[in-house]
């Protein structure tokens, strides 16, 4: 009798654990959905935010001849530069403006940052969108004054037009 009376409490404890884990699968599938309905409504990823920013200003970049090379939106933080036509990554637009001309205002930048006059995200960077050794456009962050951004649109219309003449 003493064993009849053990397995019945066994098969009730064997009954509640299932009961339990069942429960726990459907509270674990709710977090789930939860998690992602807060990460879909709460977080916006910087991409997206960017894609609904509107820009302070946009201003073309133009050759001497009055040719648009390009069209560059200006944000607090950033420039987009989109370029008319693709531009390859070989050659003095890579060279000159990104490797020499913007590294140098990147240096001075890292430098300042170094000596704690400047924060290390108000470093300049960029990024380069595009694909297959050219680029359709050009994102510049932490441009920080109205002179830099002047520079910059300047020497990259003086690169523009070395590169689509040449």
């Amino acid at each position: 009798m003493e064993v009849q009376k053990l397995l019945e409490l066994r098969k009730i404890l064997e009954e509640k654990i299932a009961k339990l884990q069942q429960e726990l699968s459907l509270y674990t599938a709710m977090l789930e959905v939860l998690d992602k309905a807060i990460g879909e409504k709460s977080f916006t990823t910087a991409a997206a935010a960017q894609q609904t920013a509107k820009p302070e200003a946009v201003e073309e970049v133009r050759g001497r001849g009055g040719e648009v090379y390009a069209t560059a939106e200006v944000y607090n933080n950033y420039l987009y530069i989109k370029f008319k036509e693709p531009v390859k990554l070989d050659g003095l637009f890579k060279r000159f403006f990104l490797d020499k001309f913007l590294q140098k205002y990147r240096d001075e930048d890292v430098r300042e940052a170094r000596q704690g006059a400047l924060k290390q995200e108000e470093v300049l960077r960029y990024e380069v969108e595009g694909g297959e050794g050219e680029a359709v456009a050009l994102k510049i962050y932490n441009y920080r004054t109205e002179e830099r951004k002047r520079e910059i649109l300047r020497v990259l219309r003086w690169t523009l037009e070395k590169v689509y003449s040449g």
